[in-house]
Parts: structure tokens; C-alpha cells; sequence
């Protein structure tokens, strides 16, 4: 007999929301589940159905029907939910892939609002037609505290302490800042704050974090700042000295610059009549551009300022050196 080849089942958290909506939808419609059947439709173990039971129990009350020899809501069935059509479904199931990214916390409280939130049909039980590619953030148990002491602060526009690692001198350094927002930023999760020891707005990744504790010290953001407009001179998140760079890059890749509408705010682009493609950038710091400009070696050439070229020679022939 010719063996069926298992058909892959969607990823991630698109998996977990479209089975347990499943397992809902049919609790609710009195059909009650019971944990062979559903092992059975899911092709998985009693121990995964048993995790799927538990969270919707979290959601709404179940119990076993011992007379039906399945699961129902124990307090009758909870309002009817809106139910999804195909474009729908797919954009929650983007969303989903989005979470994913975040840590454990925050699929999990996805996973509860899809649940509090709508119902599906059968026929929506179809794998996600775009998947969001994007790093994983950095998580810990540890972060997670620490970015809930911090979501708790900034809605009551309280400072917090905070012992802190920095990259450079490796010095551990107690600072008092007023927490305006966190961002994620390749994975990696950044507090923008009003540094008091600094008297300036700084930027901290909070796994260099080593401690936090809350402060009865309120404060109101200041009327200037503007996230938007705070990063729009920074090429990521790292603000610096604001430098003008022109950068020039081959035709073999010319197609791949001009792609892309922008790649910053500052951006002027010249087509060359050789094919290639310069662009000019005015940045409040160097250290992300130059990642970016590593990028795309060796088809790439920074053609001003000379103070910076210089810089990328040296690091370019150290790299090289290090590896004969």
C-alpha cells in the first residue's frame, strides 16, 4: 500500500489558534469533544489536547459530560461570536505569526483574545497565505518582569531605578529614568527613557538590565519628544554624532538599491550613467549604517566623508588580517 504523505500543518501560533478556535467552535456547538476524538482530528497527543482544554477553560468554564462522554461549557454556551470570512481569518492569522516573534507572554495573550473574541467555520481551517518572517525577540523571565514593571510605569508616567550594563565600558551603573516607550528593534527589546544621570533621552536594551525597581517619582514626557521623530535621524535606534554619508554602489546591484522606495528619511539617490547608484544619508550615528553598509560588500563604496571611509579601511583590513 502506497504510503499518504502527512501534509504539513501551519506553523507556530497559526496552528495553536486555528486548532483550539476548532475545539472551542465545537464545545459551543454542543458536539462534545471528547479527548480520544479530538486526538483523533488533530493527529496529536492527549498531552497537547489536555494543554488546548486548559487554556479555554482559562477563556470560559468547561467540564466533562460523563452522560455525553465529552466536554461542554459548564455555565451554558457564552455569547455567540462574530464569525470570520476568509480575508478575515488570513489578516488574524498574520497577526498571529507577528506575536509569535514577541515570547511566550505575549502568544498567550494573543491566543485569549482571538478566543474571547470570535469563532470560525471549518472552512477557514486553512494553512496562513502570508507568513511574517522577523527575528525572534530576545525573551526571558527576567525581560518579561522587567517590561512589566516598565508597560505599569510608563501608563502611570512613573521613573523607574535601574542598575545598568553598559555595552562599552562594561560598568554597572545605577541610573533614575522617566520610561517614554519600549521598542523592538531586531529582536531585541529597547527602553527610551529621560536618563537623570545623563540629562538627556538615552536608549536601553533591558538584558543589559541587571535590576529595576519602581519609583514613586511621576513626571510628564516632554512636550518635545515624538518617537517617530526622536528615530528618524538615527539609522535604527542608536543616536550619534550626525554625520552626511555618500555611499556608492555597483551596478551588479543597483536593481536590488532601487527596490526600495527609501532606505531612510534622508535619503538622496543619484543614478549614475555607468549603471551604478549613489545614495546620501544624513545620520545622528554611524554604528548602524556601517552594519547596513557591511551588508552589501563587495559591491559597495563609501565615497564620503573621508574620515569615515578611513574608518571602514581599518576595519575592513583588520577583519581581513584576523583571518589569513
Amino acid at each position: 500500500m502506497k504510503r499518504v504523505k502527512k501534509v504539513a500543518n501551519p506553523a507556530g501560533i497559526s496552528e495553536k489558534v486555528i486548532r483550539l478556535i476548532e475545539v472551542y467552535t465545537l464545545i459551543a456547538q454542543n458536539k462534545f469533544p471528547s479527548i480520544d476524538t479530538l486526538m483523533q482530528r488533530f493527529k496529536v497527543t492527549k498531552r497537547t489536547i489536555f494543554r488546548y482544554l486548559e487554556l479555554i477553560n482559562i477563556i470560559d468554564p468547561i467540564e466533562y459530560d460523563r452522560d455525553m462522554n465529552g466536554y461542554k461549557f459548564t455555565y451554558g454556551n457564552p455569547l455567540k461570536k462574530p464569525f470570520l470570512n476568509n480575508d478575515e481569518f488570513q489578516t488574524l492569522l498574520l497577526a498571529g505569526e507577528s506575536v509569535s516573534h514577541l515570547g511566550k507572554t505575549f502568544k498567550e495573550n494573543f491566543l485569549k483574545l482571538v478566543m474571547r473574541t470570535y469563532a470560525c467555520r471549518d472552512s477557514l481551517n486553512a494553512k496562513p497565505a502570508i507568513i511574517f518572517k522577523a527575528p525572534d525577540a530576545i525573551f526571558s523571565e527576567k525581560i518579561e518582569t522587567i517590561l512589566k514593571t516598565l508597560l505599569v510605569c510608563i501608563r502611570e508616567k512613573r521613573a523607574v531605578e535601574i542598575i545598568y550594563n553598559t555595552r562599552h565600558s562594561k560598568e554597572l551603573t545605577k541610573r533614575i529614568v522617566d520610561p517614554y516607550v519600549v521598542v523592538l528593534y531586531e529582536g531585541i527589546w529597547i527602553l527610551v527613557g529621560y536618563c537623570h544621570l545623563r540629562k538627556t533621552i538615552r536608549s536601553f536594551a533591558l538584558d543589559r538590565i541587571k535590576d529595576i525597581t519602581e519609583r514613586n517619582l511621576y513626571f510628564n514626557t516632554h512636550s518635545y519628544f515624538d518617537l517617530k521623530t526622536y528615530l528618524e535621524t538615527s539609522w535604527g535606534i542608536i543616536k550619534g554624532k550626525e554625520a552626511r554619508i555618500k555611499i556608492r554602489f555597483k551596478k551588479d546591484i543597483a536593481d536590488f538599491i532601487l527596490r526600495k522606495d527609501k532606505w531612510h528619511a534622508s535619503e538622496k539617490r543619484t543614478k549614475l550613467p555607468n549603471g551604478e547608484v549613489e545614495l546620501t544619508f544624513t545620520v545622528s550615528g554611524v554604528v548602524e549604517i556601517k552594519r547596513w553598509i557591511y551588508s552589501w560588500l563587495p559591491n559597495v563604496e563609501v565615497v564620503k566623508p573621508i574620515w569615515f571611509r578611513k574608518q571602514i579601511q581599518k576595519e575592513l583590513s583588520s577583519s581581513a588580517i584576523n583571518h589569513l
